[in-house]
């Protein structure tokens, strides 16, 4: 696998992970939000969060070595 495929393969996931988690801390911080939605997108945030820094790791790795 050469290392441009490898960079596509987790950078194109992990970015849209990335929009998502933007998107769900803009919308959590919205103060029309109810307290058990806000709670909801800040759960939905931290796993985003959390799957995009693995993706993100993973492109790193695979570009670097």
């Amino acid at each position: 696998m050469s290392s441009w495929s490898a960079w596509l393969a987790y950078a194109g996931p992990a970015l849209l992970l990335t929009i998502i988690g933007l998107f769900l801390r803009r919308a959590s911080r919205d103060p029309r939000t109810p307290r058990g939605d806000a709670v909801l997108f800040d759960l939905g945030l931290g796993l985003v969060a959390v799957i995009a820094s693995v993706l993100w790791l993973q492109v790193f790795v695979s570009v670097d070595f």
